[in-house]
């Protein structure tokens, strides 16, 4: 395309506002102004066109005078288009006609107080109850009126009624003049720019058909024809959309001049460009389900200062601060669940031991009677038709007879069960018992909203009436520990006892040397309380803590250092196993077994052994001492407080799965937008 180039050495101002330039462009609108609407301007709209020209002149060099002259002409051109059209308009629409007469009429613009009891009275007008149908039958009756009388009177309440329905339809007519008459000039004004419009199109396209390529010989230095084309791309007034274009950068033509760039219709082909592939993020956030298994071991609360709970009964709190565990009087899981959507129980394992001792006498038929007592009678958890467990905090969807069901988290059944050794522990124990919630949703929504977080669970498991399952405690108070004698005529211990009897099944020697090693080879565990045959049995499994003497014995020269030793071993971490129960007579002696109750308040365990992988079967003293059952006379009543044991083989495992609601990144991943 011809690109004028102006002359070296001459000012753009000079040029910008010489006459030359001015009547050029002067020219260029008149003349595309007269050919677009068939007309030719009169004196005051070719005044009018001259002081927009000179304005837009004016304002064009104040704000882009360093530019070139092609490029103020172009703008100048633009602005007083856009402004000249607009007063052309605004012309023709008061010259036609005036719509501001037609709207305000009396009905439509009155006084606040007037138009108010029009209003009031149009809503509370009653409306006239059509008349009864008038009724032809015959009147046999001499007294009445005549039916010709009523027929007459029928038609006279017909046209009295079509007479009001034609003043009403008139009233509405005139309340909506006003209506119609601004719905008369809006399409007025339409159909005048649409018209406007076409044809400032079609003028457009002939000049651009008879335009000539302008020859080097004319003098272009003063003023440059700017491209019309322009006109196209920038919109007039608010006329019709599809002659307006965008501008060249949002065609995605960033490098190319403004004044040749083709227009819309020119460019069908949309450009491509990387903003049109982008994705938006959606609107809605997305979640996963996450599910964690919360497992909850009774034996890991704090059993040894808190003594008013017990493997039935318990509370678990969750997220304690920075408190771990031994430092809370209750179970304590460290992690803190949040966003629950749901909790559910999946299995609960328990010990099938005895829930309850029964004493049963019989005699012969000797004379006098030989009376025998019995308590071996095993009554479990598998003599109870189901167990219920109650979460305070968690109460289920579950519905019964009763207020325990209703307040129950879940209902269990028997599953499965295990015993380590039948030939050992089966006359005492069951072994564990896995109770599950057969067929039984056993399980705590919170839809819609999840629960923000869970601070603890209180668990009771309970009986089908409503009493909790055993009341009994798995820990014990110890009052001291002995060691045994190695003969009947060596005097007892003098804690708590005097003499433990020859036959007794706890006179268990050293095999090796029980004179010159006078070491015991079991030791005797003394509960303040007695305790059930049925909580403590031979093959169990007990854990001790806080066993330890005081400073005086413990910073003893002699036995000092045998005392720490022996404590250590007491309170350690794997346990010991029972071998073992009896309980004290009347005469301070240890008898084997329990009493006609069923109760013991004595526990066996085994001495510390060498190691037995070398072959040796001799008893590791304590501290290198070669007479510790002298020091445990010695010291056995210096014991510190508080000192307890558990047996782990009456504990209580739970198992819920927690479900939580969790922020899914996955779908907030943008994608690559390289193109």
């Amino acid at each position: 395309m011809y690109r004028p180039v102006q002359q070296q050495g001459t000012s753009v101002k000079t040029v910008f506002f010489g006459d030359k330039n001015f009547n050029t462009l002067q020219t260029v609108l008149a003349q595309d102004f007269q050919e677009r609407n068939n007309i030719s301007l009169n004196d005051q709209q070719q005044d009018r066109l001259l002081k927009t020209l000179q304005h837009y002149i004016n304002q064009v060099y104040q704000v882009q005078g360093d530019k070139p002259i092609q490029t103020l002409n172009k703008e100048v051109l633009s602005a007083s288009a856009k402004d000249f059209s607009l007063y052309l308009q605004r012309r023709e629409l008061t010259k036609n006609t005036s719509s501001v007469k037609t709207v305000m009429n009396d009905n439509l613009f009155q006084e606040t107080s007037q138009r108010f009891e029009q209003l009031s009275q149009e809503r509370h007008e009653v409306k006239v109850l059509p008349p009864p149908p008038p009724d032809f039958r015959i009147d046999f009756k001499e007294d009445g009126p005549p039916a010709a009388d009523l027929f007459e009177r029928a038609k006279k309440q017909r046209e009295l009624e079509a007479l009001r329905s034609a003043q009403q339809n008139v009233e509405m007519l005139k309340a909506d003049a006003g209506v119609q008459g601004r719905v008369i000039a809006d399409s007025m004004f339409r159909t005048q720019q649409d018209s406007q419009n076409r044809n400032s199109e079609l003028a457009l396209v002939q000049r651009q058909q008879n335009m000539s390529r302008p020859t080097p010989q004319q003098d272009l230095s003063l003023a440059v024809m700017p491209d019309r084309r322009d006109l196209l791309i920038a919109p007039i007034g608010s006329f019709d959309t599809m002659t307006i274009s965008p501008p060249p950068r949002e065609l995605g033509q960033a490098n190319s001049n403004p004044t040749i760039v083709n227009p819309s219709f020119a460019s069908p082909n949309k450009s491509d460009l990387p903003q049109n592939y982008l994705q938006r993020e959606d609107s809605l956030v997305s979640y996963r389900e996450t599910e964690n298994n919360l497992f909850i071991y009774s034996a890991d609360r704090d059993w040894l200062r808190n003594n008013k709970e017990n493997r039935y009964s318990f509370t678990v709190n969750f997220d304690p601060a920075a408190n771990g565990q031994g430092f809370n009087p209750t179970l304590s899981a460290q992690q803190k669940f949040k966003n629950i959507v749901r909790i559910e129980l999946v299995k609960c394992i328990m010990a099938g031991e005895g829930l309850d001792v029964s004493i049963r006498k019989t005699t012969d038929n000797a004379s006098p009677p030989v009376y025998t007592t019995t308590t071996d009678y095993q009554d479990n958890i598998l003599n109870l038709p189901y167990i219920t467990i109650r979460i305070a905090e968690l109460e289920n969807n579950n519905y019964g007879t009763d207020n325990f069901l209703d307040r129950s988290f879940g209902v269990l059944q028997y599953d499965a069960q295990w015993l380590s050794d039948t030939t050992y522990q089966a006359a005492s124990t069951r072994g564990f018992l896995a109770m599950i919630p057969k067929f039984l949703k056993c399980q705590k929504e919170f839809y819609p909203t999840p629960l923000s977080t869970l601070q603890k669970m209180t668990i009771d498991i309970r009986r089908p009436n409503g009493e909790l399952l055993s009341n009994s405690s798995d820990t014990y108070d110890i009052a001291g520990i002995i060691g045994a004698q190695d003969s009947a005529a060596t005097p007892g211990p003098t804690f708590p006892f005097t003499v433990i009897p020859t036959n007794s099944a706890f006179n268990v020697f050293n095999p090796a040397s029980p004179i010159a090693q006078p070491n015991p080879g079991n030791f005797f565990i003394v509960t303040n309380k007695y305790f059930s045959r049925f909580d403590v049995c031979k093959g169990d499994r007990i854990q001790m803590n806080g066993y330890t003497y005081n400073d005086d014995a413990l910073n003893d020269a002699t036995y000092g250092d045998a005392l720490r030793d022996f404590s250590n071993w007491i309170n350690r971490q794997e346990g010991h196993i029972v071998l073992g129960i009896g309980y004290t007579n009347t005469n301070s002696t240890i008898a084997d077994d329990v009493n006609t109750s069923g109760y013991a308040d004595v526990i066996v365990i085994q001495a510390r052994y060498q190691d037995p992988t070398t072959g040796s079967t001799f008893i590791n003293p304590f501290g290198n001492k070669s007479n510790f059952s002298a020091i445990l006379n010695s010291f056995g009543i210096a014991l510190q407080s508080p000192r307890r044991l558990i047996n782990l083989n009456r504990q209580l495992n739970l198992v819920f799965r927690v479900i939580t609601r969790e922020m899914d990144s996955l779908p907030q991943i943008r994608p690559d937008n390289n193109y």
